[in-house]
């Protein structure tokens, strides 16, 4: 039997971390459903920008986002991260400032920022400070109420921008995707990925076992760019592990150079690819040729295939594996995947 079979070692899991990855399908589809009545801004229809403004998960809802408007705004939508919003915002662009905490510093300067521009303004938030910032200010407010780390609320801070996207035209999505999204995201876990699936049958579980002890990284493409990099913040942050993310093409012209020393790294690199039968020729060769180089080179190589016929069901299909095999990673690690103790370091020592 595996470890990650034992009950006992899933008992670490001790702030349900698991609990909230077999549920996202789940809770994207009752996010979406409770942001229909989303109050947008004065201004949002004529914006002809928008910019999304968050750190950490909040800030990958809006990456998730900004994937999608790409094959369809027709207006440029990006993410920011960072104490400052892009010079270009004024008061024709469209400003979400998205925090679960609502206490994020970054994203509190960044609203101020959008306030002195005239930039009309979203607050997405579980509250804190910005809440009370944007309700003195009558900035809508569109509550975040599901109760988790803030990277595990990330369906409650994509449904908003994904409803918001379509009431603007900036998204081709309905219910309908966000259904299909949330039953393939049920399906993997049921079939495939979940804890009661023994590790035999478990591709999730076998994944964790062979990244133990390494270093991985993660390689998507297009609409699973974003989600190779939550993939990546996710075997950090729940996985407690050093890991990184890149994408193709871009890696084919300079990460692939660094083959030539890889040997000296021996099994402690591996790559992670997120295959896509989305992706256009191109790209799918890409992938092809840069596996069979890491594999050369000796690094191991373990390709993901992500399921769904759409762009947003593969990015909840790939966000699965990346919260699963994080999670079996910690457990193998001794962990439970919730604390984040460097970080938690990191604010009391910027608090002073």
């Amino acid at each position: 039997m595996s470890r990650l079979d034992d009950h006992g070692l899933l008992s670490l899991d001790a702030s349900g971390m698991l609990d909230h990855a077999t549920a996202l399908g789940v809770e994207l589809l009752k996010g979406w459903e409770a942001a229909e009545e989303i109050e947008l801004p004065a201004g949002a229809a004529s914006a002809s920008s928008v910019v999304i403004a968050g750190m950490g998960g909040s800030a990958t809802a809006g990456d998730y986002f900004a994937a999608l408007c790409e094959q369809s705004a027709e207006i440029p939508v990006i993410v920011t991260r960072g104490y400052a919003l892009p010079n270009f915002v004024s008061d024709r662009t469209l400003v979400i400032v998205s925090s679960y905490s609502g206490n994020t510093e970054e994203s509190l300067a960044c609203y101020d920022d959008a306030w002195k521009r005239g930039a009309a303004i979203l607050a997405v938030t579980g509250g804190g400070l910005l809440a009370g910032r944007a309700r003195d200010d009558g900035v809508p407010v569109y509550p975040l109420t599901y109760r988790s780390a803030p990277r595990a609320a990330l369906p409650h801070s994509l449904a908003p921008l994904l409803r918001l996207g379509a009431s603007l035209g900036l998204v081709t999505i309905d219910r309908e995707d966000v259904a299909t999204a949330a039953a393939l995201h049920d399906a993997l876990v049921s079939h495939d990925l979940g804890t009661d699936v023994p590790a035999a049958h478990n591709p999730a579980k076998q994944l964790a076992q062979a990244l133990l002890g390494s270093v991985p990284f993660v390689l998507g493409a297009g609409h699973l760019a974003p989600v190779a990099s939550r993939f990546k913040n996710q075997l950090a942050e729940n996985g407690k592990v050093l890991a990184a993310a890149d994408v193709l093409p871009e890696a084919d012209h300079n990460l692939i150079v660094g083959l030539a020393t890889a040997s000296t790294a021996g099994e402690s690199v591996s790559l992670v690819t997120l295959d896509s039968a989305l992706y256009d020729e191109r790209t799918a060769l890409r992938f092809k040729v840069t596996r069979s180089l890491f594999e050369e080179a000796g690094v191991p190589v373990h390709p993901v295939p992500v399921a769904g016929n759409a762009a947003l069901a593969q990015m909840v299909a790939g966000t699965a594996w990346g919260d699963f095999v994080s999670c079996y990673l910690a457990l193998l690690n001794g962990f439970d995947p919730s604390p984040v103790p460097q970080i938690d370091r990191l604010k009391a020592v910027l608090a002073g």
